[in-house]
């Protein structure tokens, strides 16, 4: 079924961000490096080299005039529902009654200049795009896992940049309709990447669908319509924690979009169990690292602290 327009919703009014700390450059290649604890191999991901895009007020800081539309599923199943993928958390009358969860989408479209670590957008003709596009065969010929985390070891690793480079080049030329879903509550970043703030925090949203799972999503259609991303507000205090509950029926009402891709872009791992919770509701882990940054007990932390099977790579970040 085709998106009705609701023509009484308001325009997004304008916000202003909270300045943000300069991320270092990222380095400007990516090497391929054996890990002998991934069975399943690794994945040569590209890096990018320039700090973000100063945020301003004309062009960072509100969601431009937006279409509202709410979005109904079409009846088919979902192409990543399965039986055996409900997690124990969601009761089986609430998934065998529940209808399609309808979703509110805010359109944003891409900037004249959008920030360099969306390297798709920025560079789509370079090989560290290209890059990203070998990724998303490697995947598929891997088993082609539907519900994806990206995390490192430790922060600064570059897996807000892979998370938003996957998810754009899966949903390249509207091959796939994908979620980029962020949940790493403490350190946002996924709106400043992408140059808006989200109707409604994805942290919020997530409490809400504890207790009322059908009401809508609150979604940004990002750059075209084969994206959606549900960010969290940066520069909000009050940080709360994980809970495992509301993320796994969240998760799994999210699924039932229909979506044939969602990637979660998650905390990093050592320092808190946020990845382990995440990892129960997902089809795969793909972890990334900095030469030079991330040392190499670190990374076997990382790697021993996640489920083996879940694992499907580690990515090295060449400086």
């Amino acid at each position: 079924m085709k998106p009705t327009q609701d023509r009484t919703e308001a325009e997004q009014p304008a916000a202003t961000l909270p300045p943000v700390k300069p991320m270092p450059p990222m380095p400007s290649q990516a090497v391929l490096v054996p890990v002998a604890t991934t069975t399943a191999g690794d994945i040569l991901l590209p890096a990018s080299t320039s700090k973000p895009i100063p945020i301003t007020d004309d062009d960072y800081t509100k969601i431009p005039p937006v279409a509202t539309q709410l979005v109904r599923a079409v009846n088919q199943p979902s192409p990543t529902m399965r039986s055996d993928s409900v997690p124990a958390a969601v009761p089986a009358s609430l998934v065998a009654e529940a209808e399609r969860p309808k979703v509110w989408v805010a359109t944003h479209k891409a900037p004249a200049d959008p920030d360099p670590r969306l390297i798709l957008l920025r560079e789509p003709d370079s090989l560290r795009a290209a890059s990203f596009r070998v990724m998303r065969h490697r995947l598929a010929e891997r088993g082609d896992p539907r519900v994806i985390a990206v995390s490192s070891a430790g922060p600064r690793d570059g897996k807000t940049t892979v998370a938003a480079n996957l998810a754009l080049a899966l949903s390249e030329f509207g091959r796939a309709k994908v979620l980029l879903l962020e949940a790493n509550f403490r350190a946002p970043q996924i709106a400043v990447l992408f140059g808006f703030l989200p109707p409604e925090c994805f942290s919020v949203q997530l409490a809400r669908h504890r207790d009322r799972p059908l009401d809508p999503w609150s979604i940004v259609e990002a750059f075209s319509s084969s994206l959606h991303v549900l960010a969290v507000k940066p520069g909000e205090t009050n940080r709360p924690l994980l809970d495992a509950p509301a993320f796994a029926i969240s998760l799994e009402m999210l699924r039932r979009v229909g979506y044939d891709y969602m990637i979660v872009d998650t905390p990093p791992v050592l320092g808190s169990a946020d990845v382990n919770l995440i990892e129960d509701y997902v089809d795969a882990v793909v972890l990334t690292a900095r030469a030079g940054r991330t040392k190499g007990r670190e990374l076997r932390a990382a790697v021993e602290q996640l489920t083996p099977r879940k694992l499907f790579g580690v990515t090295l970040l060449d400086a």
